[in-house]
């Protein structure tokens, strides 16, 4: 008979491999989760971006997934109280730190996490950072940062903000940015 050797010694390695990539998958899930805006954020960029007037000066796409389908939607209307199904009566846009330190409607609202200061110096990190703060009974129930590169929104930020009849805006792009303004108090009737 053929000498083998010694049997060899079972390592579990393998095991400790599919461990560590569980607890990576399951780690990693949980901050990428962080990071996803919610429903209602995503809907509202959704819509900007379904009703926008094309830009008349845009350059030709290099490739199809440059190009933005047109004509789609029944109005140019965004109508946020359609769109954003968060329970609110105001909706408030700070384009700065400083517009959110010195609004006295947030500073009075009740805030269930964060409050203004600390927003407000996330916001002096970066100007591309825009917050839609909703409130619903003087009490914030959703603020969340809306990026520049999503769509600019300084012409809707004013201290005040928007009743839900108030919030109806159109979009236009213009080098390739969507740009948002405030739609005028006929256009209410545009969203019932």
């Amino acid at each position: 008979m053929d000498d083998i050797g010694p049997p060899v010694k079972k390592s579990n390695t393998g095991k400790f491999v599919i461990i560590g990539f569980a607890i990576f998958l399951l780690v990693g899930g949980y901050y990428y989760q962080r990071f996803i805006p919610p429903a209602w954020l995503h809907d509202f960029g959704a819509d900007i971006a379904l009703r926008a007037a094309a830009d008349p000066d845009a350059s030709v796409p290099e490739d199809s997934r440059q190009a933005s389908p047109r004509g789609l939607a029944d109005s140019p209307y965004i109508c946020a109280s359609k769109t954003v199904q968060v329970p609110w009566d105001r909706m408030i846009v700070a384009t700065s730190g400083d517009a959110l330190r010195t609004n006295a409607m947030l500073a009075a609202a009740a805030w269930p996490d964060e409050g203004v200061e600390a927003l407000a110096a996330k916001m002096a990190q970066d100007p591309r950072f825009q917050l839609i703060v909703l409130v619903k009974d003087n009490t914030v129930s959703a603020a969340e940062f809306f990026y520049t590169f999503w769509a600019d929104l300084k012409e809707i930020a004013r201290p005040e903000g928007f009743t839900r009849d108030e919030a109806v805006f159109t979009a236009a792009s213009q080098n390739g940015v969507y740009v948002v303004t405030p739609a005028g108090p006929s256009a209410s009737e545009n969203c019932r």
